[in-house]
C-alpha cells in the first residue's frame, strides 16, 4: 500500500470525475490520500471531502485532511484577521479530530509570482507577512499536537544558489515534527535535514524532471527512513504526463523511481515510506482510519 501525503482533491479538475480517480488509485495501490488545505475555506472543504470518501469507500480507502493556509495568502492579513481565521482552523479540527492529522500547508515562497504580489509591499514586507502566518500556524500545531505540512520554495532565477527560505524554515520549525513538502532543498539543506529527527522529506513527480539531478541525488542519500511520497496533485504531473492533471495514482511511479535511484526493491519502498507517513501523522495502520495519540 502506498500513501499519497500531499493531494487537493477538492480542486475544479477533479469536480466531475473524482470518484474515478479514487478508483485508479485503489487499483494502482494507493490506498491512503491527505487531503491538504490552502486556507481556510479548502481546509474546511477537504475535511467534507475525506468524511464523504470515508463513508462510500471504507473498505478500500483512507482519506484524511489537514488544516492550513498557504503562505500566498498571507498578504491578505496585513490589516489583520489572521487570529480570526486561526481560530476557525482550530474549529474545522474540532469538528472531526480523527481525520484532520496535521497543520499546513503552510510555510516561507519567496518566489513573488506577481499574481500573488501587490505592488504597494516591499519584499521585506511580504517576507515578515508570511513569517507571521507561519508562526502562527506553528503554534497551533503545538497546540493541537498536529505535525506540520511544510511548503517552501525560494527564488532561483537570480542565483541558482539561493537557499534563504529553506534556511529560514529549518531554522523556524527547530526540528518540530513536520513533512517538507515537494521538497526542492538544495545540497546544503539535505546536509541539514539528516541531523533533524523529526523532519521528512517529501518527493513529488518533480523528481522525474530532466532538470532536477540535484533532487535524485538527494533521494539516493537520504535514508529511506527519511522519505514519503506525494504528488501535490492536480499540479506537478511526471514526465511520463507532462501537460495532464496530475492523480494520486502517479505516486506508484515516484515510489519506483527512488527504488531505481536506490538500487533497493519497489515494495521496500512502499513499505517504509508508508511506514514514516503512519508515524509522523499519527496514522494507526492496524486500523487506517483512527489516529493515535
Amino acid at each position: 500500500m502506498l500513501i499519497d501525503t500531499h493531494a487537493h482533491l477538492y480542486w475544479d479538475s477533479f469536480k466531475d470525475d473524482l470518484d474515478e480517480v479514487i478508483k485508479h488509485s485503489i487499483q494502482t495501490g494507493v490506498t491512503t490520500m491527505i487531503n491538504v488545505g490552502v486556507d481556510v475555506e479548502k481546509s474546511r472543504e477537504a475535511l467534507r471531502q475525506a468524511q464523504r470518501i470515508f463513508s462510500e469507500q471504507s473498505r478500500t480507502i483512507a482519506v484524511y485532511s489537514t488544516i492550513g493556509i498557504h503562505p500566498h495568502e498571507s498578504v491578505k492579513y496585513l490589516s489583520g484577521g489572521l487570529e480570526e481565521d486561526i481560530k476557525k482552523l482550530e474549529e474545522i479540527y474540532s469538528e472531526n479530530p480523527t481525520k484532520v492529522i496535521g497543520v499546513g500547508e503552510c510555510g516561507l515562497d519567496y518566489f513573488f509570482d506577481p499574481e500573488f504580489t501587490p505592488k504597494d509591499l516591499t519584499v521585506d514586507q511580504l517576507k515578515d507577512l508570511q513569517r507571521q502566518l507561519f508562526k502562527a500556524q506553528i503554534d497551533l500545531a503545538k497546540k493541537l499536537n498536529l505535525p506540520l505540512i511544510i511548503h517552501c520554495r525560494d527564488d532561483r532565477s537570480k542565483d541558482p544558489k539561493n537557499s534563504e527560505a529553506w534556511d529560514e524554515t529549518l531554522e523556524i520549525i527547530e526540528d518540530y515534527p513536520a513533512i517538507l513538502h515537494c521538497y526542492s532543498g538544495l545540497s546544503s539543506i539535505t546536509n541539514k535535514i539528516f541531523n533533524m529527527e523529526n523532519t521528512l522529506v517529501s518527493f513529488a513527480a518533480t523528481l522525474t524532471y530532466p532538470k532536477n539531478d540535484y533532487l535524485r541525488e538527494a533521494a539516493r542519500l537520504l535514508p529511506l527512513e527519511k522519505i514519503v511520497l506525494e504528488t501535490d496533485c492536480p499540479f506537478l504531473p511526471p514526465q511520463s504526463k507532462r501537460g495532464q492533471r496530475n492523480e494520486p495514482s502517479t505516486v506508484k511511479e515516484i515510489a519506483q523511481l527512488i527504488a531505481d535511484l536506490k538500487g533497493v526493491s519497489f515494495e521496500e519502498v512502499a513499505n517504509q515510506t508508508t511506514d514514516n507517513a503512519n508515524r509522523i501523522l499519527n496514522i494507526d495502520p492496524s486500523t487506517r482510519f483512527a489516529r493515535s495519540r
